[in-house]
């Protein structure tokens, strides 16, 4: 009970974010061709850096365990001990995690970590891209881009959900989900001319990310509870 709360309250405030974002992005007064370079750099620095402070976390998920986005993987090695039951790829050594790894030359990788970190490296490059490149777009294509970034996190909190899981469509997944913070951060930034709205929907991005953690340990602590096993590494 108390984590489906957790969960309302997560979604309760990633729906909130999203609707200020289109209220924001719409009925706003463009402001494309005031972009400053200073501010862009700003943007652009922040993104990157979050993106590298991502990539950390989904390689080593303990190393900092004060952190919102690392806590619940965090937790692995404590309930390691308590369950006698081994990890691999951030998830309990189960058959029934086994949709939720994949294997890239003998290596165990967490799906979803593994998606996270290469959508970032790609959300990266493209973020150079943008900030080396003149923007010369209409406020029409930043609002498509708002758009399909909202559409593809609610895409992937929809994936997460679903019972069966494929490891494949879930890297593909969560590569795609940095890819919408990205286009929602330029998106933003570009219609309002404005750095504090970028910074704050880096920040929001965050939150979004967490929900979709949130979920994804929903579906973990059901499939511990439908499982037969003694172990109950998510109950």
């Amino acid at each position: 009970m108390k984590q489906l709360k957790n969960i309302f309250y997560y979604l309760t405030l990633s729906i909130a974010a999203a609707f200020l974002l289109l209220m924001l992005a719409f009925f706003i007064p463009s402001k494309v061709n005031t972009i400053v370079t200073y501010d862009k750099l700003v943007i652009g620095g922040a993104f990157i850096t979050s993106c590298i402070f991502g990539i950390s976390l989904a390689i080593w998920p303990s190393w900092h365990k004060k952190l919102v986005i690392s806590r619940n993987h965090g937790a692995n090695r404590q309930q390691e001990q308590k369950t006698n039951r081994k990890h691999q790829g951030h998830h309990p050594d189960c058959n029934q995690f086994q949709n939720h790894i994949i294997r890239i030359k003998n290596k165990t990788y967490c799906a979803g970590c593994l998606g996270s970190s290469v959508g970032s490296v790609i959300s990266i490059f493209f973020m150079i891209i943008y900030l080396i490149i003149a923007s010369n777009h209409s406020s029409t294509t930043f609002h498509f881009f708002i758009i399909l970034g909202l559409i593809i996190i609610g895409l992937t909190y929809i994936e997460i959900m679903l019972p069966k899981r494929y490891a494949v469509i879930h890297v593909i997944s969560n590569i795609f989900l940095v890819i919408g913070f990205l286009l929602i951060t330029i998106g933003i930034f570009e219609i309002t001319g404005n750095r504090i709205y970028g910074l704050t929907y880096i920040l929001i991005s965050f939150l979004w990310l967490d929900t979709r953690i949130q979920l994804s340990n929903w579906r973990h602590g059901l499939i511990c509870g439908d499982c037969t096993e003694t172990c109950k590494v998510y109950q």
